[in-house]
C-alpha cells in the first residue's frame, strides 16, 4: 500500500478518520492525499468562497501531518456533489485505499435505531 486518500468534511468523524491513515500511512511508508469536495450545486461565490477556505484548512492539516507525523501528504479541492466529487477523486489518484468516516445521516439513522430499541419493552 503506498497511497491512502482520505476523504474529509472537516468534522470530528474525518479527524478520526485521518488519525487511522496515518497510522496506516507510517506502517507501510504511504503517502496521503487529503480530498475534500465542495457541492457546486450552490451560488457561484459561495463555491469559490468555500474552496478557498477548504484548500486553506487542507494546506494547514497537510503540513502539520508532514511536520508532526512524517507523513507526507498532499491535498485535492473538487468542485461536485460529494458522492460524486470522492468518486472523481478516486479515479484521478488511483489510491491503494480510500477512507472515509461515516456519513452524517448514517450516524442519526443509527442512534434513532438504537434508541427505538431500547425503549420496546
Amino acid at each position: 500500500m503506498k497511497k491512502i486518500m482520505v476523504a474529509t468534511d472537516f468534522s470530528e468523524r474525518s479527524d478520526r478518520s485521518l488519525m487511522r491513515s496515518k497510522l496506516l500511512a507510517r506502517q507501510f511508508g504511504a503517502t496521503i492525499t487529503l480530498l475534500h469536495v465542495v457541492d457546486d450545486d450552490q451560488p457561484r461565490r459561495i463555491v469559490e468562497t468555500e474552496r478557498d477556505e477548504a484548500a486553506t484548512l487542507l494546506r494547514q492539516i497537510a503540513l502539520t501531518c508532514r511536520q508532526n507525523d512524517g507523513v507526507s501528504c498532499e491535498t485535492r479541492v473538487i468542485l461536485a456533489s460529494p458522492f460524486a466529487g470522492i468518486l472523481q477523486g478516486v479515479e484521478e489518484a488511483a489510491p491503494d485505499l480510500l477512507v472515509i468516516g461515516p456519513h452524517r445521516r448514517q450516524m442519526l439513522e443509527r442512534v434513532a435505531s438504537n434508541r427505538f430499541h431500547s425503549l420496546q419493552p
